[in-house]
């Protein structure tokens, strides 16, 4: 298949760290939440996230195209802390292929929580669609407020 998702290796956080940059950057203008922006991480930071965590790269013809960050909640639960594509890869038709893929990577998970920001209706709709249900929201700086999503695998 053309599309996969690897463990990422220490030496592939340079490469995705300019593709977060790149994706997350509209969002860094919008929300203007310099903190908390994966925009503004330190290569030491991934670096340190890909060594703690469950850190998939995507790939496309064999191609580095981003990235997935998971975390383990523990008793089967996870948490898609974040996931980025590079902008020339997005609107593709690539996102549902990429969540099937991480999601077979547990196959004995029985939840997976994520958020996406209020004013992504795109992202609303994609996750909605695959099966994500919108369970609040929270906070995060003036301009940015997270909606909070899970998906139960038995419904």
């Amino acid at each position: 298949m053309e599309l996969t998702i690897t463990k990422t290796k220490a030496h592939e956080a340079p490469i995705l760290l300019k593709i977060q940059q790149q994706a997350f950057a509209e969002d860094l203008k919008k929300y203007q939440d310099h903190e908390t922006n994966p925009a503004n991480e330190s290569i030491e930071r991934l670096a340190s996230k890909i060594e703690l965590f469950l850190h998939y790269t995507i790939w496309y013809r064999h191609e580095i195209i981003g990235g997935i960050d998971v975390r383990d909640l523990k008793q089967n639960r996870y948490r898609l802390n974040r996931i980025f594509l590079a902008n020339d890869y997005q609107n593709k038709g690539l996102g549902s292929r990429i969540m099937q893929l991480i999601e077979n990577e547990f196959p004995s998970a029985i939840e997976w929580h994520l958020d996406t920001p209020h004013l992504n209706t795109r992202n609303h709709y994609f996750y909605e669609k695959l099966g994500y249900k919108k369970l609040g929201e929270h906070q995060v700086s003036e301009k940015l407020i997270l909606f909070d999503y899970v998906k139960k695998m038995n419904d």
